[in-house]
C-alpha cells in the first residue's frame, strides 16, 4: 500500500512531462505551419502562393528527415515530381545533391552554370543559403530554354534554406515558367538596388543595373534611376538616350506618372504609382504599377525604381488586393 502511494505521484509527474513534450512539439509544428503561411500570404496570385507553399512544405520534410526526403521528392506522379514541377537541392558550395530531371548533375559542382543572359543561376540560388536565419528564402529569375516553346522564357524559382538534423545546410527549390509578376518581386529588387547604390556608390551600382546578367534584369523588368528632376541616369530601355527628362511623360490616358512619383516622394521615401500603358502585342492599354525609392547619395537625390504590367486586364478583377490595392501606399 505504501509502495502504491509512492508510485502514483511519480507516474503522474511522468505523465505530465510526456504530455508537456507532446504539446511542445505540437506547438512547434503549428508555429512552423503558421510561419510558412505568413510567407504565402505575401503573394497575390494563386500560382505563386501554391509554389511557395509547396517549397515550404518540402523544406519542412528536409528539416525533419534530411536527405531521406529525396526519396519522396523523386516519386513520379507525386506532388513533388509532376509535369513541370520538380525539386532540386544544392549544398552552399554549389554541389548538386538532388535533381530528378537531370540526375547526371548530382555530385557535381555547377556553380558556374549561367542563363542565356550570362546570369549565374546556381550562385544566385546558393546565396540564399548564406543568408542569416535557418528559414531564409528568396527568388531567382533567369532566362531559360523551355523545351516546349520556340523562344526562351523567364523562369521564376523560389529557393529555401534548409538546415538538416545533422546540421548540414542545403538550398532547395522549385520554379515555374511565365509566372505572374508580383508587387513583392518589384519591391524587393528596388530595395536591393537601393542597398547596392548606398553601399557601393553610383559607378559600381549603375554598372550592375545596366548588366543583363545581374539580378536587376528580371521578368522583362529592370531598374531605372532618375534625378530628382526626372532626368534619366540609368535607363536600360533606352540606353543611348541617357539624360532625357521624363517629368512630362504621359500615360495612355494623359496621366503624368513620373510627375506623380516625384510629387509623392517630396514627403516620403518610397511610393507606388499606377498608370496605363500599351502592353506589347496588345491593342488596348494595360495597368502598370511603378515602385520608387528616394535616396540621398552624397549631395544628390536619386530616384530608384522599377515597374511591371499587372497580370489581369483592366476589366477583370484581380485575384487578391495585394495585386491592385484600392489605395496605394506612398
Amino acid at each position: 500500500m505504501i509502495m502504491l502511494q509512492r508510485q502514483q505521484p511519480v507516474r503522474s509527474i511522468l505523465d505530465r512531462v510526456v504530455i508537456g513534450l507532446i504539446a511542445g512539439a505540437a506547438l512547434l509544428c503549428v508555429a512552423a505551419v503558421v510561419h510558412a503561411g505568413d510567407k504565402v500570404s505575401l503573394y497575390a496570385y494563386s500560382d505563386t502562393r501554391a509554389l511557395v507553399s509547396l517549397v515550404e512544405e518540402a523544406a519542412g520534410l528536409m528539416e525533419r528527415d534530411g536527405e531521406q526526403a529525396f526519396r519522396q521528392f523523386g516519386v513520379k506522379g507525386s506532388k513533388w515530381l509532376n509535369g513541370d514541377v520538380y525539386f532540386f537541392a544544392y549544398l552552399v558550395d554549389g554541389t548538386c545533391v538532388f535533381h530528378p530531371i537531370t540526375p547526371e548533375l548530382v555530385g557535381k559542382n555547377v556553380l558556374d552554370l549561367r542563363d542565356l543572359n550570362g546570369k549565374p543561376i546556381i550562385q544566385s540560388i546558393v546565396d540564399v543559403g548564406k543568408k542569416p536565419g535557418n528559414d531564409a528564402s528568396g527568388w531567382v529569375f533567369y532566362l531559360w530554354e523551355n523545351q516546349i516553346q520556340l523562344t526562351p522564357m523567364w523562369k521564376s524559382t523560389y529557393v529555401r534554406k534548409v538546415v538538416a538534423p545533422n546540421g548540414k545546410t542545403y538550398v532547395i527549390g522549385s520554379g515555374l515558367y511565365d509566372i505572374k509578376v508580383e508587387r513583392l518581386f518589384i519591391e524587393e529588387r528596388v530595395n536591393r538596388a537601393a542597398d547596392v547604390l548606398q553601399a557601393e556608390g553610383k559607378a559600381a551600382a549603375f554598372k550592375q543595373f545596366k548588366d543583363p546578367a545581374s539580378p536587376f534584369f528580371f521578368l522583362n523588368s529592370y531598374i531605372f534611376v532618375l534625378s530628382d528632376k526626372g532626368e534619366t541616369l540609368v535607363d536600360p530601355a533606352f540606353p543611348t538616350l541617357a539624360g532625357r527628362n521624363l517629368s512630362d511623360f504621359e500615360d495612355a490616358v494623359g496621366f503624368h506618372a513620373i510627375k506623380e512619383v516625384l510629387r509623392k516622394l517630396e514627403n516620403a521615401d518610397a511610393a507606388w504609382v499606377q498608370y496605363l500603358w500599351l502592353k506589347p502585342g496588345s491593342p488596348t492599354p494595360s495597368r502598370k504599377l511603378l515602385y520608387a525609392r528616394k535616396l540621398t547619395i552624397g549631395d544628390e537625390i536619386l530616384i530608384v525604381g522599377s515597374d511591371f504590367f499587372v497580370a489581369t486586364p483592366i476589366w477583370m478583377r484581380v485575384e487578391h488586393d495585394l495585386a491592385w490595392p484600392r489605395n496605394l501606399p506612398g
